[in-house]
């Protein structure tokens, strides 16, 4: 507008003209693309700023320095929380308060309750996962925290609500290593036991089949269903003596689900294993259940002994049978 002005008003030559406005327009596009680069930089410096706080962030946990414990298939291992309450940073509330419980060894456990109760941090203050605000988690006696974490690592078979694909086969999925380094036959078996044979057995490769279509075009993609099975595998090839299965089966129907379960409970006789599930049905045949209600353990016991009681269990377990029943028979 000001050269127009100028072109207008004091007769601007057309070569000055386009001489200015040409100079005018390259510094226009100077200062945007400045303009850009620096946005640029100012983000990836956030993105950098948080991977320097991860690297700076002090470890909580004993690794190399913590004692060694390695994982026996076949061995005793008690667990205990003692006076365990944990609060996440920020929150105004503890999402556990003065937990007291001990899971004896070979014990099937079944942790229930509402949405937001607490199942899932219970289970990963006892995984080694967290490591509690207050009170202390024992594994035989001694504090895990005096341990090498990665070796109370090994000593989980876990499967919790969310997982991570690894972008290889489904063998390596299940194996979480390179098919040379895997006893393929043991994964076949697992696979048959979690229940997906049939799906990996129709794949062209079958278990060789690549997953995850971002890395590989020729990958399949499993349904939701078929995907927790796979996790389910995993554990199962884990092998690990202390099973912990966090509602790995949300995306199953309930028929599905128990079925899973009662495998489990066949497969896992004499380990310690720990059962969540929101579907009250499916737990039925561990040998203690306990209720969490907001943040406690409101109420313990076996499945016929919460249902005499009559109170929060029992009416939860009657509300949630109404949708499961076939000519009166609960599912």
């Amino acid at each position: 507008i000001y050269l127009i002005n100028l072109v207008i008003s004091q007769g601007l030559g057309p070569a000055t003209f386009v001489l200015l406005f040409t100079a005018i327009n390259g510094l226009t596009e100077w200062i945007s693309s400045l303009l850009k680069d620096i946005t640029k930089l100012y983000k990836e410096s956030l993105e950098i700023s948080a991977v320097r706080e991860f690297i700076d962030y002090e470890e909580p946990f004993k690794y190399d320095q913590g004692l060694s414990l390695d994982p026996d298939p076949n061995g005793d291992y008690e667990i205990q929380l003692r006076n365990v309450s944990f609060i996440y940073p920020g929150a105004k509330e503890a999402s556990l308060k003065n937990i007291n419980l001990t899971i004896h060894p070979g014990e099937k456990l079944a942790v229930v309750g509402l949405n937001g109760a607490g199942k899932t941090t219970l289970v990963k203050l006892i995984t080694g996962l967290y490591d509690p605000s207050q009170g202390e988690v024992l594994l035989n006696g001694k504090p895990i925290k005096d341990y090498n974490r990665y070796d109370i690592y090994n000593h989980f078979s876990a499967v919790f609500q969310q997982f991570s694909l690894i972008a290889g086969s489904i063998y390596e999925n299940i194996g979480q290593a390179n098919e040379e380094d895997m006893d393929l036959n043991l994964a076949d078996s697992v696979i048959d036991k979690a229940g997906i044979s049939e799906k990996v057995e129709s794949l062209a490769k079958a278990g060789h089949t690549k997953l995850v279509k971002d890395v590989y075009e020729d990958a399949v993609e499993l349904s939701g269903g078929e995907l927790q099975r796979l996790m389910l595998a995993r554990a199962l090839y884990k092998n690990a003596p202390i099973l912990v299965l966090d509602e790995p089966t949300a995306a199953l129907d309930p028929i599905a689900e128990n079925e899973i379960y009662m495998h489990y409970n066949e497969m896992t006789q004499g380990r310690t294993s720990i059962f969540i599930s929101h579907r009250l049905a499916s737990t039925r045949f561990c040998h203690r259940i306990i209720f969490i209600d907001q943040g406690q353990i409101s109420e313990q016991g076996s499945h016929d002994e919460l249902v005499k009681k009559n109170q929060s269990y029992a009416n939860l377990f009657q509300v949630q049978s109404r949708y499961y029943k076939e000519e009166g028979v609960v599912i």
